[in-house]
């Protein structure tokens, strides 16, 4: 038996496996997880007949929601699954053109009695403040000693549900109370000081109060000037059993937040606000934000609450503000405390007053005319 001969029985004898060279394991790239993530979000619409929700409890869906939910703001990825997209997952819904076009899309956003009654959905275009109504303000003696810890305290109050926030206007037929907190124009503020009521030339009767702000400023402004600031949608902080008889039952809030992280890939961003919507009290929603990557992994400030009142679908009047600002969407990767990596969703760099604005627009019904451009951040008519 020749030489070759041994080889072959070698290799076909009960020992041959030993011989035969180790499978390739095909090497994983990045595309070729971004097309198997894709493919777990098929599989979930196939099977259940609906996309996957980004806030369900079940974690596995969950997961799913957002994944999608970043491939879709992906330019990149979108184009290069685009091929595989045989369910149309990519496809993000157009934006109605005209409210026919809305009342047959979403037949229950609008109603007889209106979208909703929101308060504060006043109009939210600034006041023109004369310069005779704007007190200046200078910097508080003493603030970090005296009043920082009482800010520090009634904010860390909101996040935990110890306090909560009401419309201005319905918590006394007296609404300035001395040492009451506020908040209007996204800053919290101090009545530390009501003056002696002085008679103008007018016949107007004024008070001139002290007011002490979070930013470490104070003025002293004419009472009848601050109340008609809060009446342009400010707030009262109130204990959180405190009960607003005159005030009709929410049944959601949409909210304006914004980041109070030390992050530099969060400081850095201009004008960076989380707007959505929620059936519960933001301030609940928002007790855990330091450990909640939705909310950065850290506290937050509520910039702006508008109450929502009467028979209207929550999650469609979130999808049409998120339609809205998309070209003004933030993406962050946030790493949460056990070290995975996060996409929140509802972070948009856009100027408050622009938001304000929009929000208007939505309550006057006239919000499909128009649209948000995200360079000049200005809202334009179509």
């Amino acid at each position: 038996m020749d030489y070759f001969d041994q080889l072959v029985k070698l290799f076909e004898g009960p020992d041959g496996d030993l011989f035969k060279p180790k499978e390739k394991h095909n090497v994983v790239t990045a595309d070729g997880r971004l097309l198997e993530s894709f493919e777990k979000i098929g599989d979930f619409v196939k099977i259940n007949g609906r996309l996957p929700d980004k806030d369900a409890e079940d974690l596995k869906e969950a997961s799913l929601g957002v994944r999608l939910g970043s491939i879709r703001e992906d330019k990149d990825k979108v184009k290069s699954l685009s091929k595989y997209d045989e369910l149309g997952l990519l496809e993000l819904g157009k934006a109605p053109e005209s409210l026919e076009e809305l009342f047959e899309s979403d037949e229950n956003l609008f109603n007889v009695d209106g979208i909703f009654n929101v308060d504060p959905l006043p109009n939210r275009g600034r006041l023109e403040r004369n310069m005779d109504e704007i007190a200046e303000r200078k910097p508080v003696k003493n603030f970090e000693d005296i009043f920082k810890q009482q800010f520090v305290d009634k904010q860390k109050g909101l996040q935990r549900g110890t306090f909560k926030l009401i419309l201005f206007g319905t918590k006394n037929e007296n609404p300035i109370q001395l040492g009451d907190f506020y908040v209007y124009d996204g800053m919290m503020c101090k009545v530390e000081e009501i003056g002696e009521a002085v008679k103008q030339k007018n016949g107007y009767v004024h008070k001139r109060l002290r007011i002490i702000y979070e930013n470490g400023t104070e003025s002293n402004m004419i009472q009848r000037s601050f109340e008609r600031r809060l009446y342009d949608g400010g707030m009262v902080v109130v204990d959180k059993d405190f009960e607003d008889i005159n005030s009709e039952k929410a049944v959601g809030y949409i909210y304006i937040l914004k980041s109070l992280s030390e992050d530099p890939k969060v400081t850095t961003i201009k004008d960076l606000y989380k707007i959505g919507v929620t059936a519960d009290l933001v301030e609940n929603r928002i007790k855990n934000s330091d450990v909640d990557p939705t909310y950065l992994m850290s506290p937050v400030k509520i910039v702006a609450i508008y109450k929502l009142t009467g028979n209207y679908q929550p999650i469609k009047v979130e999808s049409l503000i998120h339609r809205f600002f998309a070209g003004a969407k933030v993406d962050l990767e946030i790493i949460d405390n056990l070290g995975r990596t996060y996409t929140p969703d509802e972070w948009y760099s856009a100027p408050i007053g622009v938001i304000e604005e929009m929000v208007n627009k939505i309550c006057d019904k006239s919000i499909t005319r128009y649209y948000y451009d995200s360079k000049s951040q200005q809202i334009e008519e179509i």
